[in-house]
């Protein structure tokens, strides 16, 4: 364009290219990009919290409320239904009784569990030894109402696809939350900070659920049919979560009873680290990969290896990449968003990061198999997890102790995901050269992850 051409336009700037403007709204509005930059301004606000956070309180608090959060999981875990794999996967999941059915079964899920755990508390907290958290425990049990009577849009939204109507929803959320510990953690410089600031962020994602969806309320039902259906479909998905309890949280629930409060605050501090690829990981998984699964499945579609591995090409390349970088640069990432207090998360943030690297191909073949009508998958898969960290964690807490125990945690989804490549293979979904040249991102990227540490390490000291 000449000067001529640009005296044409008004302020003489160039016009915004529409089509171009257009391929830049559908490259960010593409499932995975979502998925991806929701994860990343999900992990920069807790990267931030937690900064924020550990100025603000001492490490024994992140030692209280990791207890507390374990709890809540083991519960949530035991009672699991597998709701939204079912709302996904049914043929009805769109029918008015069918959401109803399952809205109730819902709600008397989250009612029983609040009086079971009202009940448990004194006993849970002589079994961790820590009694005083007993009141920390009764309180929390206000959570579980507030989740179970959120409206079941949050599920049909998945099958429909609506990742970013419920990725902004979350982000609000967690916005609210990260802001209301901060303040609060200011002020009260107590663990009630973090847990008053997760209550209430929860009581607005209820509250969000049905605002942002259409069609969000409903009524009373309880269909034998719905019923008998869903119990089909849960009792794999109960048994395969009792057991992932026990693998998820059974390091927490050992360690916190060996470690003292404050060296298991900077464990659950690494721990929550480690989790921010696994947000990627199951985000991906379970919004774009299991949605367009079970689509393909249902349409008949041929091809169907083509189409698990071309769905995951790059997210997978580019996700091992960047958690091999953050083995190996775990060392400076601690120094560089913890005072020296915090140094021992270093080794526990590399060694739980292996498990991290693995989890995008192990849930990846979760959705692919369970979408083609492998229901009792997760649970034999978990029944191989469970074994492997049995033997090796008793072999590490032998010979290593604490780090030992924390290594096999770190481990723990290697057994389950040779499992999967043995299923894949069966059912001739398997690419072992893919699976392995996917995995093999990651060399470089503990490469230069470690290096970035050598160099620049030293001026955080």
């Amino acid at each position: 364009m000449n000067h001529a051409q640009l005296s044409d336009v008004p302020g003489g700037s160039i016009p915004a290219d529409p089509v171009l403007l257009g391929r830049i709204r559908n490259l960010l509005l593409r499932d995975t990009n979502i998925v991806v930059i929701s994860v990343v301004l999900n992990n920069l606000m807790r990267a931030v919290s937690s900064v924020l956070l550990t100025r603000l309180l001492v490490p024994e608090v992140f030692g209280i409320t990791g207890i507390i959060s374990s709890i809540a999981f083991t519960v949530g875990m035991m009672s699991d239904l597998g709701f939204q794999g079912f709302v996904i996967r049914h043929p009805d999941g769109d029918k008015p009784r069918f959401l109803d059915t399952i809205w109730t079964m819902q709600v008397l899920r989250s009612v029983m569990v609040t009086v079971a755990i009202l009940a448990a508390a004194p006993a849970i907290a002589a079994l961790l030894g820590k009694h005083d958290l007993e009141i920390v425990i009764i309180v929390s049990t206000l959570s579980f109402l507030i989740d179970g009577v959120a409206s079941i849009t949050m599920l049909t939204a998945l099958r429909h696809r609506m990742i970013l109507r419920l990725s902004l929803l979350e982000l609000a959320v967690l916005t609210l939350q990260v802001l209301l510990s901060v303040v609060f953690a200011y002020f009260w410089r107590s663990y009630w900070a973090i847990l008053a600031a997760g209550m209430i962020s929860s009581a607005f994602k209820t509250l969000l659920s049905y605002l942002v969806f259409s069609n969000s309320l409903r009524r009373p039902a309880l269909d034998r049919g719905y019923i008998k259906d869903l119990w089909g479909f849960a009792r794999f998905v109960t048994g395969s979560s009792i057991i992932t309890l026990f693998l998820l949280q059974g390091d927490k629930l050992v360690l916190a009873r060996l470690m003292p409060l404050d060296q298991f605050g900077i464990y659950m501090l690494a721990v929550n680290l480690a989790g921010a690829p696994l947000a990627f990981a199951w985000g991906y998984a379970s919004r774009v990969l299991s949605p367009y699964y079970a689509q393909a499945w249902r349409d008949g579609m041929p091809d169907l290896r083509g189409l698990f591995y071309a769905k995951r090409r790059l997210p997978s390349l580019l996700y091992s990449f960047a958690a091999g970088g953050l083995i190996g640069s775990a060392p400076l990432i601690i120094a560089i968003l913890y005072d020296p207090r915090y140094a021992d998360a270093a080794i526990y943030l590399q060694l739980l990061s292996i498990s991290s690297l693995l989890a995008l191909p192990s849930n990846s073949a979760n959705e692919a198999l369970t979408a083609t009508g492998y229901v009792s998958l997760m649970f034999q898969s978990n029944v191989t997890k469970f074994i492997g960290i049995l033997i090796a964690g008793l072999i590490g807490f032998n010979v290593w102790g604490v780090l030992g125990l924390v290594t096999a945690v770190g481990l723990i989804e290697i057994p389950p995901l040779i499992f999967k490549w043995f299923r894949l293979r069966q059912v001739g979904l398997l690419d072992l050269r893919k699976e392995l040249l996917f995995l093999a991102a990651s060399i470089p990227g503990v490469a230069i992850g470690a290096a970035g540490d050598w160099l620049l390490r030293p001026m955080f000291a």
